[in-house]
């Protein structure tokens, strides 16, 4: 019997790490890169901690994490060429970082190349402190961006074949995972255009962000990790059970507790997939 070889396909987020850099490498790109820095040097003032993480590096000449108060910074890449300059090489869904032990996660464009992005945000969650930040750089789909996303998103060129997410669609995620968002900044009212010239010229349309902000072709999402214990307020009127009735009331909180834990962790994932159906 002759053996069928299969071939497995990279995650969609690995392959566009090349590509996705030459971009931010034209004239486009960098004046694109300027704002998104711009942008994130007025939220990461006010971070603080040990470390952060940015995941995904188009620009390896920049740390876009530099304005935060954190002493260690980490950049995680795809393999191969697009590593340069990445202190880590590998899929933005299995991060090979312990648990609560970064303050500050950078997606750049993680979302909208991500095959799975729910997991990817789980794994975000998973590495974050209790009231660690994450930032979120997008495309957004309600501009001149998203139209030509539409145009010509079929050919498969980056980033034009990205899953644009609008800004509501990912607070609505976060609101899930218990985040709150801090804010959210839309970036780059001029057109998606290749030419440095012509986009000197249209430096004064973003005089007018204020206004049409909102058709922005890029946004930058800051939320925070929100972590409440959950405690049993006692009412000073109500008298607490007694005899068998205590047994049986105590007995049923322990037996249910490790249950109940992964009954709420079930409920969590359950709660993001049908917000994404939405």
């Amino acid at each position: 019997m002759r053996k069928i070889k299969v071939t497995r396909r990279a995650p969609v987020w690995l392959d566009a790490q090349a590509p996705l850099g030459e971009w931010y490498a034209s004239g486009l790109g960098q004046s694109i890169l300027d704002e998104i820095e711009s942008a994130l040097g007025k939220r990461l003032g006010d971070v603080f901690g040990y470390q952060g993480l940015q995941i995904g590096n188009p620009a390896p000449d920049r740390s876009l994490l530099r304005a935060a108060g954190l002493q260690r910074l980490l950049t995680l890449g795809a393999p191969g060429p697009a590593r340069a300059g990445a202190d880590i090489a590998t899929d933005v869904t299995a991060l090979p970082i312990a648990s609560d032990s970064v303050k500050a996660v950078l997606f750049f464009h993680t979302l909208d190349f991500c095959a799975h992005p729910h997991h990817a945000l789980r794994e975000a969650d998973r590495v974050l402190t209790d009231d660690g930040h994450l930032l979120i750089v997008g495309f957004n789909p309600l501009s001149a961006f998203g139209l030509r996303h539409l145009a010509t998103g079929w050919r498969g060129r980056e980033p034009w074949n990205a899953q644009f997410w609008s800004r509501r669609r990912v607070a609505d995620w976060l609101s899930v995972l218990d985040y709150r968002v801090l804010g959210s900044d839309p970036l780059f009212v001029r057109p998606p255009i290749d030419s440095e010239r012509v986009l000197r010229r249209l430096q004064r349309v973003e005089r007018w962000s204020p206004l049409v902000g909102a058709l922005g072709g890029l946004y930058v999402i800051q939320a925070r990790k929100q972590s409440v214990p959950m405690s049993l307020l006692r009412r000073p009127w109500l008298r607490a059970p007694t005899g068998p009735r205590a047994r049986a009331v105590t007995g049923g909180f322990a037996n249910v507790g490790a249950a109940g834990r992964r009954a709420a962790g079930v409920v969590k994932l359950e709660s993001v997939r049908e917000c994404d159906r939405e």
